[in-house]
């Protein structure tokens, strides 16, 4: 009887498994029942923010990493406008008068820009 044989071994195949997980988990549930892990304490330290006094100096120190970040850029804008009225110069020189009056409007554009950033730090 060859096939008796072939179907005792795929019974077996899904028998044992399926029986080993039914005796775990009745296992698991006969001596995990009940057990629940102590609750964890609470933590007495404030974490970041928690405090008014953290909360301001973090703030502080965001708003003097913006300003620092602005004022460098609007160092920059200067040069910027200073090299743009330089090569204005040269291309009108050179005969590029048209050139020249768009780059004259752009740097008068980019100090426009640096009053605005200088009036707002004299407000503030």
């Amino acid at each position: 009887m060859p096939t008796d044989t072939q179907a005792r071994s795929s019974l077996t195949r899904w028998l044992i498994p399926t029986a080993t997980f039914v005796i775990g988990l009745v296992v698991a549930s006969a001596f995990g029942a009940g057990q629940t892990p102590p609750p964890t304490p609470a933590v007495s330290v404030p974490t970041f923010g928690a405090a008014p006094e953290a909360q301001n100096s973090a703030m502080e120190g965001e708003l003097a990493l913006f300003r620092d970040i602005n004022d460098k850029f609007v160092e920059q804008l200067r040069r910027y406008e200073i090299r743009l009225r330089e090569v204005a110069d040269t291309a009108e020189a050179e005969g590029a008068a048209t050139a020249a009056e768009n780059m004259r409007d752009f740097a008068l554009e980019t100090e426009l820009l640096i009053d605005r950033y200088d009036l707002i730090l004299k407000e503030n």
